[in-house]
């Protein structure tokens, strides 16, 4: 059995609209045959409408002059060619026949058998010999014989061999024809059945490629949608696998290098200290163990924000979800970060503002941003903590001057490691990790962040439900 689709496509569709086809052409085959014959009927029967009469008007010209040889003649001329005349005797044998057939036929005999008439011949048309027997039910009109005799008249109908003949023409004809357009049709259905499975295979063919290319690693590979609706829609779901593999992909290795590069600069730090200290070259070796100090504290410090940032991404943070009144936590949250004192900070913070999160979570998300606007606003510059309802949501967002961010950089600052400072130095840029853990932790709440920058400024804040009232 195959298991080719479009094989099987071809067999089924195929042979399904052949069936089909072959059914109507029998059909119309059969339909024709019936109407024929019925209008041949319907002729033979308009024909010998007349021939009733006709026997009367012959029968009355013959009664007391049958069967001399001249009103036999005039009488065979009345009769049409597809009639015959025929008298037969009491005992039901033929005594006499006239009409324009009789010379057309030899071995004529007759029989009367009640109301029954039985005619058996032989007829002769060129070169064609048919033996023909026909039984008629006919009431036979009396007439008398030249000698006074009683004897029956009968005016028979005889098929016609030339219709039947056209006939028979007419039907091969009608059958040859059906025959040529049901072949016509079949190729037309096989070659339409070919492309419509040709049309389905071929985009499948083509995802099946693109899935083995992917499947090799070539994950920039695409398709070009085309077909039906549901192959372009399985098509442009593949497209949308494929991106996100490769930007999966590409984040995994962004990790690898941005770990390997976070930790290599104070780990080869640690080492030339270490060594310095080691070869008793430190004029200070106090100072250089606290220098030390800070380095740990910092891959401490990589390292939680890693872990953090894992446990989100893979949803396996435990969250209480309760009602967290938005201005307790943003002040906790202040007073955490040090700026309580800060003359650079302003709050304008909604009074009765509760929204729906894990308290915890909450003030930790403000703690980042705040951090995250502390290290890139000036002494002389401002950061205003807002809070408002919107809507169905608790927004709060953090605001900065001082620093300013363009369109692509406004698409990168949730990313894993990214820093607005191309240098990437941790004294200006943190380890990179912090908003990127906001917009999970925020996610993880049912929330979603957003950041945008004027000429001065820049603006990172986020909404989560509010509660209900």
């Amino acid at each position: 059995m195959t298991t080719n689709l479009r094989t099987r496509l071809l067999l089924t569709v195929g042979g399904l609209a052949l069936a089909a086809l072959v059914a109507v052409a029998l059909a119309a085959r059969q339909g024709a045959r019936q109407e024929f014959i019925r209008f041949q009927e319907t002729e033979r029967r308009a024909e010998s409408s007349g021939l009733p009469d006709l026997a009367r008007e012959l029968a009355h010209e013959l009664d007391g002059h049958c069967c001399a040889p001249v009103p036999m003649a005039a009488i065979g001329r009345r009769v049409p060619a597809t009639a015959l005349l025929v008298v037969t005797g009491a005992d039901g044998g033929l005594v006499a026949s006239a009409g324009k057939a009789v010379a057309q036929l030899e071995d004529l005999s007759v029989h009367v058998a009640g109301d029954v008439i039985s005619l058996d011949a032989t007829r002769r048309g060129g070169r064609i010999v048919n033996r023909i027997g026909l039984r008629f039910r006919l009431s036979p009109l009396p007439v008398r014989l030249g000698d006074g005799r009683p004897a029956f008249l009968f005016l028979l109908p005889l098929p016609d061999e030339q219709r039947d003949r056209n006939a028979s023409a007419f039907l091969g004809s009608l059958d040859r024809r059906l025959l040529v357009a049901t072949a016509v049709v079949a190729v037309l259905a096989v070659f339409l059945t070919w492309l419509l499975a040709r049309g389905v295979v071929r985009p499948l063919q083509e995802l099946r490629a693109a899935t083995g290319a992917l499947a090799r690693g070539h994950r920039s590979h695409r398709v070009v949608p085309r077909g039906s609706r549901e192959t372009r829609d399985l098509a442009a779901s593949f497209n949308d696998m494929a991106s996100a593999l490769e930007r999966e992909h590409q984040l995994r290795q962004d990790l690898v290098n941005d770990v390997a590069h976070e930790l290599r600069t104070p780990l080869t730090a640690l080492r030339c200290r270490l060594e310095t200290v080691l070869d008793g070259l430190s004029p200070d070796p106090a100072a250089a163990i606290r220098d030390l100090h800070e380095e740990v504290l910092h891959l401490g410090r990589l390292v939680d924000d890693l872990q953090e940032l894992a446990t989100a991404e893979a949803r396996e943070l435990r969250l209480q979800i309760q009602d967290v009144g938005v201005d307790a936590v943003v002040r906790s949250a202040v007073r955490a970060a040090g700026l309580d004192e800060d003359s650079r900070v302003r709050l304008l913070l909604a009074p009765g503002l509760v929204a729906r999160a894990d308290a915890a979570r909450l003030r930790q998300v403000v703690l980042n941003l705040l951090t995250n606007a502390v290290r890139h606003t000036p002494q002389t510059g401002r950061i205003e903590v807002r809070s408002r309802a919107d809507g169905s949501e608790a927004a709060i967002e953090v605001e900065n001057t001082g620093s300013h961010l363009d369109e692509d950089q406004l698409k990168r600052i949730f990313d894993r490691f990214y820093r607005a400072d191309p240098a990437r130095q941790r004294v200006t840029g943190g380890s990179g990790l912090g908003l990127a853990i906001v917009k999970h932790l925020v996610e993880a709440q049912g929330g979603r962040v957003r950041a945008a920058s004027g000429r001065d400024t820049v603006t990172v804040g986020i909404a989560l439900p509010a509660a209900r009232e």
